[in-house]
């Protein structure tokens, strides 16, 4: 019976252990959000990845940690390096382009991976298959984070290899559709903020919505002064419409605004800027002058 308590007791220190850990991951993604330093929370998230990666394994059956872990991979992917690589692809960096997107490659792939792991077991065969269509089209709620992330991933995949990949837009799409009708406004609207993208960039070439309403969504979860509203709908919606002064209005206001009225938006709004720069010193290449 002692040993039997033990064990017990064990078992209740184990996992009161994990509860609170990630409590306090959970509460750094708070504190990172509001963070000014953007090299700083870049810098950062690689060594969170391996973090979590190890409390996934000393906690295997805590699905949370394996979330933050899939999450952390995801963010890294397409938050940092898919940003560098355009960086350097607007930059005319083509060396250097190239070497980001073979690292991207990897990148996208674990974070397709991790989170076809936390969906059911019958989904990882059907992904990339006819029967695919039909599982997200069941999905419920619960599985809105994966697909999310599945299909930002898959995404960013389109844009780095836009002809191979456009086989793939009208399943990232439909992702993306479910997601945002399963749970508006999840993870400060990523889903309808790339849904927007996607369709206006199809809509440049093949007609269809254009992204208005989804973008307006995201105006209406985020508020007023989430930066990255205004700078995704400068680079899909006047981008695809080749409307210049729109273009340069949108990203000249983004750079006049204070970003120190918002604290919970900092790092967001610290990036949206990094973004506007980068969009209207390339304002040539997206639109130019007719």
């Amino acid at each position: 019976m002692f040993v039997l308590a033990l064990a017990g007791c064990s078992g209740l220190i184990r996992d009161q252990a994990s509860t609170e850990t990630y409590r306090i991951l959970k509460q750094g993604n708070t504190a990172a959000r509001r963070t000014a330093d953007v090299e700083l929370a870049r810098a950062a998230l690689p060594g969170g990845i391996f973090q979590l990666a190890a409390f996934s394994a000393a906690y295997p059956d805590h699905r949370g940690f394996k979330e933050l872990h899939a999450e952390a991979l995801c963010q890294y992917a397409v938050a940092f390096v898919f940003d560098d690589w355009e960086d350097a692809s607007l930059g005319g960096r083509r060396d250097e382009a190239t070497r980001l997107a073979a690292r991207l490659d990897g990148l996208l792939g674990a974070c397709i991976d991790a989170n076809l792991a936390l969906l059911p077991r019958t989904w990882r065969p059907a992904y990339g298959t006819d029967a695919w269509t039909g599982l997200v089209a069941a999905a419920d709620r619960k599985h809105a984070p994966q697909l999310l992330w599945i299909a930002s991933a898959e995404a960013v995949r389109i844009a780095l290899e836009p002809l191979r990949g456009l086989a793939k837009l009208g399943s990232v799409i439909g992702m993306l559709e479910r997601v945002t009708t399963l749970s508006p406004g999840f993870h400060d609207a990523d889903g309808e903020l790339l849904l927007a993208t996607l369709y206006a960039g199809r809509s440049r070439f093949l007609g269809g919505p254009d992204g208005s309403a989804q973008y307006a969504a995201a105006r209406r979860v985020l508020g007023a002064r989430a930066l990255l509203v205004d700078v995704m709908q400068a680079r899909g919606l006047a981008v695809a419409k080749q409307d210049r002064a729109g273009f340069e209005a949108a990203l000249g206001r983004v750079l006049a605004t204070d970003v120190t009225c918002c604290p919970e938006l900092r790092l967001a709004n610290e990036l949206a800027r990094i973004k506007a720069r980068r969009y209207l010193a390339a304002v040539d290449q997206l639109i130019p002058k007719s």
